[in-house]
């Protein structure tokens, strides 16, 4: 009897810890993924800006010391 009750409270520290897992934990972590994936793309946006910026300036005076 005592292991039954050892294995029956084993089974349910399981499916206690797959509850807490699914339902509190995984969504915090998938929010601070997003979070991250968020600023990352902003940040590769602001570089692909500066980036094409600093190409135009540079196309710019290319043209400038040419023509004068």
């Amino acid at each position: 009897m005592e292991s039954t009750l050892k294995k029956s409270f084993y089974y349910l520290g399981i499916v206690a810890a797959l509850y807490i897992f699914f339902y509190y934990i995984l969504p915090v972590v998938f929010k601070i993924l997003g979070i991250a994936f968020k600023i990352i793309l902003y940040v590769i946006m602001l570089a692909g800006i500066v980036f094409i910026i600093v190409m135009i300036a540079a196309f710019i005076i290319k043209i400038v010391r040419e023509r004068y």
